[in-house]
């Protein structure tokens, strides 16, 4: 993502910056339900938005950012995002920061 976007945009798990999340007013259970993104104004937003913010940041991708703000397309985004990330641990690709401990699992199921 840093290369898309120049460097604007510097994804950090969560578990990573507990000092930068508490600062801006983020417990551990944000961090674990969903991406944030922080703007240069300080402005938070979380999920599939945030998600849209980051990608406004990449020329090619900046146009389909439009697109979350159609009706009805936002709500989709949104659900899409908030199944994603219930799920993050069984998709391919998933790292060590995606993984959650048990007790999480059965929370989340």
């Amino acid at each position: 993502m840093e290369s898309w976007t120049n460097g604007h945009v510097k994804p950090q798990p969560w578990q990573a910056i507990p000092e930068q999340m508490a600062a801006l007013g983020l417990t551990d259970e944000d961090g674990l339900t969903q991406v944030w993104f922080v703007s240069a104004n300080g402005r938070l937003s979380g999920g599939a938005e945030a998600i849209n913010r980051a990608m406004r940041y990449c020329w090619w991708l900046r146009p389909f950012t439009y697109l979350y703000f159609l009706p009805g397309i936002r709500q989709l985004q949104d659900w899409v995002y908030r199944w994603v990330a219930r799920n993050r641990y069984r998709l391919p690709g998933s790292t060590a920061q995606c993984a959650l401990s048990l007790e999480d699992v059965g929370s989340k199921k």
